[in-house]
């Protein structure tokens, strides 16, 4: 049966830099690699952690209409006002292929592209915590 290892964690955030300065300040981590865009989530991002050990990425919406966007403002209350949450746990899999399988085949929805090295077990299979798998080997 393929077992999971934790990566790191993703939290979605509403002040990029804020969020950098708070970590390093708080925790202090460091901006491990250059700031980045993704253009399918269309997000920005900087992984942060320690020496060369990422341990969470910050992310922010590029714009108000992207899915993290979305997922934050259901997220807004008085305690959280701008929706900053978790958003995401990745995880190293030494069969991908076949954790897919295990999950597709107990009622679970596996996102992937072609021939990707990752997968995304949708948050309805996960108790609402988007999941990351990377094939390990």
């Amino acid at each position: 049966m393929p077992e999971l290892t934790f990566r790191y964690y993703t939290v979605a955030v509403h002040d990029l830099d804020a969020a950098i300065t708070d970590h390093e300040a708080r925790f202090g981590m460091r901006q491990i690699g250059e700031r980045a865009h993704n253009s399918t989530g269309n997000f920005d991002g900087q992984s942060m952690g320690y020496g060369d050990k990422v341990m969470l990425r910050l992310i922010t919406p590029s714009a108000p209409d992207t899915p993290i966007a979305k997922l934050m403002l259901e997220r807004v209350n008085p305690f959280n006002p701008h929706g900053k949450s978790m958003y995401l746990m990745a995880y190293d899999c030494d069969d991908l292929e076949g954790f897919c399988a295990q999950v597709v085949a107990n009622g679970g929805r596996v996102n992937r592209a072609p021939n990707s090295p990752a997968a995304w077990v949708h948050p309805t299979a996960s108790n609402f915590v988007l999941m990351e798998i990377i094939q390990t080997k």
